[in-house]
């Protein structure tokens, strides 16, 4: 158990993941030596964006907390990576080890009906787990009554351990993106990358300047995403059982955000983000590296 200040240390093979209570967060992740991930947050209850800070459920109208230009985006202004979350006994067992030689760990967290205007007391715990030179992000959450949840881990990779984001190849298992407003909110289109600079079907260069959301291929948990750093060598690649997949980036470092798409609970067209009063939500989501 740690306190609310303490990083919890996960090692496994060439991996660490520091964790931290304060939004669930990946605070640094290591790969032989190298840092190739920093300030993972957890993000909640709803990734990304919602239009206009609203939407119905139910005949109701829910008015959500504004953060970005009248919208709604990662949870509102006090969103779940804003949140001291509590740190639970590890989830493999192994309470009784040393900090350090730590494999798995499960932050919980309360967000009462009303949170930033979504409906419904959420129930949310996060696992973080050390295998096989891989991080494994557990998402599980329960409500008390009907409300729309989108949860994700915003890590910043950079597997050079520094320098441009363009020194990475990229591949994502996509053929089509959501076609999107000038405030990033969707049209409710999908458009082809084919022939497009947001092709990244095959591995090749990464080239900076993205915040789209891709729509992947598969519904089941498969291969979303590569990523490999070209002057290190390492490879990760992303798993995930989520429809979506967000691609942001800034100058040196690129996000790779599992993720149902923005704005669904407005686009009856897109897979749907609702959570039913007692059902579970759960979601998995791996970054594996070599």
């Amino acid at each position: 158990m740690n306190s609310a200040n303490d990083c919890i240390i996960l090692k496994n093979g060439k991996l660490t993941a520091v964790i931290d209570p304060l939004g669930a967060q990946v605070k640094e992740l290591w790969y032989g030596g190298l840092c190739v991930g920093k300030d993972g947050i957890t993000v909640g209850r709803y990734a990304n964006r919602i239009g206009g800070a609203a939407f119905s459920l139910g005949g109701e109208t829910y008015r959500l907390s504004e953060s970005e230009n009248g919208n709604c985006l990662h949870g509102g202004e006090e969103g779940f990576d804003k949140r001291i979350w509590k740190a639970a006994a590890p989830a493999d067992g192994l309470s009784e080890a040393p900090e350090n030689s730590l494999k798995s760990a499960e932050l919980q967290l309360v967000s009462p009906d009303g949170d930033q205007g979504f409906p419904g007391k959420l129930s949310v715990s996060v696992w973080f787990t050390a295998e096989n030179d891989s991080l494994i992000i557990d998402y599980r959450a329960v409500s008390d009554k009907d409300t729309v949840i989108n949860l994700t881990n915003h890590t910043y990779f950079n597997l050079n351990g520094g320098g441009s984001a363009a020194g990475h190849l990229l591949s994502i298992d996509a053929e089509q993106i959501t076609e999107t407003d000038g405030s990033l909110i969707p049209t409710g289109r999908l458009l082809d990358v084919e022939g497009t600079r947001f092709d990244y079907r095959r591995q090749r260069r990464f080239e900076p300047d993205h915040d789209e959301n891709y729509v992947l291929n598969g519904s089941e948990f498969r291969r979303a995403a590569t990523l490999k750093g070209t002057k290190s060598g390492i490879c990760m690649q992303v798993f995930t059982d989520q429809p979506g997949l967000q691609l942001y980036n800034t100058e040196s470092a690129v996000c790779l955000e599992t993720q149902h798409f923005a704005d669904s609970p407005n686009h009856p067209e897109f897979p749907s983000t609702l959570l039913k009063a007692g059902e579970v939500f759960a979601s998995r989501t791996v970054y594996a590296f070599t």
